[in-house]
């Protein structure tokens, strides 16, 4: 079931992508966006946890978790969006998956013990399809600002961070009050690099779609995401949030195809495949051949 909720999780931020497309073509820019999801995705948490608060006292560990896991939060929407500025979008999600390989060394790093065959596999089958499911051409990679990478990289860490710590929360603690939290330590580190006046001038200017987008954003990159993988990730570790979370890329890439009419091609399609592959192979069959 928690493994259903992470792959929610990540399939609700893989529609970020193709929504924010739309978004950015009603006129919105990237600050606004980048404040407007954070104060509409605080609102609405904050509204579940009040109803909805009843759990653990929240320790000093607790609260040094969810300020991190903020902080990490914001240090991968600044650094992302930033570098998404100049990188193509296929080469800005290139560099984000490398979180994926990245949680799986901090947990080498952290437990001191190798993973097995399987997940060595799964991990291989997930970078490849990986390369594959973007469409980035030879081409483009040679005209990259180093700085541009030097964030994609700092996103793609902190992305990992973030999953990984997250296995360290306490389950007993409502992950309502949790998520309205992480979003609101979020939220004020992010709006040191995007002041939130930068959302007033887009609302004065575009008052509708500020408001509508800003929710689709919010729902999709923070309530969603955030709300299901805190209840998920200290059941199933960090770890394996880290295999699951690769979900997002196969989705954007329908997305893009669904929504924004992107031309998919068969080599995108079968790297799809084989990132779905990678899963399986390094959880279920994995799992299984662990248990025997």
């Amino acid at each position: 079931m928690y493994a259903v909720l992470m792959l929610l999780a990540a399939s609700a931020y893989g529609l970020v992508s193709p929504i924010l497309r739309l978004a950015y073509g009603a006129g919105l820019s990237a600050a606004a966006t980048t404040d407007g999801q954070y104060a509409v995705a605080a609102v609405v948490l904050w509204i579940f946890a009040l109803f909805r608060h009843k759990g653990k006292h929240i320790n000093r560990v607790q609260w040094l978790l969810i300020v991190a896991i903020g902080l990490m939060n914001a240090l991968f929407s600044y650094a992302y969006y930033r570098a998404l500025t100049v990188l193509p979008a296929s080469l800005g999600v290139v560099f984000m998956f490398q979180f994926v390989w990245m949680t799986m060394f901090i947990d080498i790093l952290v437990k001191r013990q190798l993973p097995g065959r399987w997940k060595w596999i799964g991990l291989g089958l997930i970078l490849i399809g990986t390369y594959l499911a973007v469409g980035a051409s030879p081409g483009a990679w040679r005209a990259m600002p180093l700085w541009a990478v030097g964030l994609g990289m700092v996103s793609a860490l902190a992305y990992a961070i973030s999953l990984y710590i997250s296995g360290y929360n306490d389950p007993g603690v409502s992950p309502q009050l949790r998520a309205a939290l992480v979003i609101t330590a979020a939220w004020i580190a992010v709006s040191i690099p995007f002041p939130p006046n930068l959302l007033w001038h887009s609302f004065r200017l575009h008052p509708l779609p500020t408001l509508y987008w800003g929710f689709w954003i919010a729902l999709l990159s923070q309530i969603l995401p955030t709300l299901l993988s805190l209840i998920a990730i200290p059941h199933i570790g960090g770890r394996m949030a880290g295999v699951l979370g690769t979900m997002e890329l196969p989705v954007a890439v329908f997305g893009a195809w669904l929504i924004n009419g992107d031309v998919v091609g068969p080599l995108r399609w079968f790297g799809v495949v084989l990132i779905l592959g990678g899963i399986v192979v390094s959880e279920a069959v994995g799992r299984k051949g662990e248990s025997l």
